[in-house]
């Protein structure tokens, strides 16, 4: 490991607890303006491990992106909201715009592997950064993923069965690896985008209008 590694990696271990704290705090903030607004979700946190900072910034720089320090890494902490309408996650969007939180970027991701959600970066405000409970994390940046509950569960199992390939299969029987990957593609295309659709016309059915 180079010096230039070493020295980011040691920054976030000293830095990882207030990166804990930060996550819990935003996790939590947002669930309270999910109920507020009486959405349907799951909403989970992480703090990236050491391993998975090594391999970014490993990969980053092979691709000539260079950190200079630690801030600038803008997924140290993550929280994904699981919706379980595909239209929740832009009325999602439209709320934390409204709110007091600092919205940095807001853009939407759709890979080759079937992932698709909305990804926001993000911080508190200015104004809720004043707050005690809050004031220890000005300037910390959080990835927060907006998926429905069906692309969230597709990707899931594509992560490991594919790109982490958990059961070695690639090295194992490169045939079948290939046909599975095959397998995922067709199940992206042929059902999961379909079965969003399906739900969102269904619950168009409940309005009285």
């Amino acid at each position: 490991m180079d010096l230039y590694t070493k020295k980011l990696l040691k920054n976030f271990r000293n830095k990882r607890p207030l990166y804990e704290d930060f996550c819990l705090a935003l996790n939590n903030s947002l669930a309270t303006l999910l109920d507020k607004n009486k959405y349907k979700y799951q909403i989970y946190y992480r703090v990236k491990s050491l391993e998975r900072l090594e391999e970014k910034i490993t990969r980053k720089r092979k691709h000539r992106k260079i950190y200079e320090k630690i801030v600038d890494i803008e997924d140290l902490a993550g929280i994904r909201v699981i919706f379980y309408l595909e239209s929740d996650k832009e009325k999602f969007v439209k709320d934390l715009k409204e709110s007091l939180y600092h919205l940095k970027s807001v853009r939407k991701v759709k890979k080759k592997n079937g992932y698709h959600a909305r990804h926001v970066i993000m911080s508190f405000g200015d104004e809720l950064a004043k707050c005690r409970e809050f004031k220890n994390f000005k300037n910390l940046k959080c990835e927060v993923q907006l998926v429905s509950m069906i692309d969230h569960a597709f990707a899931e199992l594509e992560h490991d069965w594919i790109y982490k390939d958990v059961n070695n299969l690639k090295d194992k029987n490169p045939k079948k690896y290939k046909i599975l990957k095959k397998i995922m593609g067709s199940i992206f295309k042929n059902y999961i985008e379909k079965i969003n659709l399906k739900f969102e016309k269904a619950y168009k059915q409940l309005s009285p209008n």
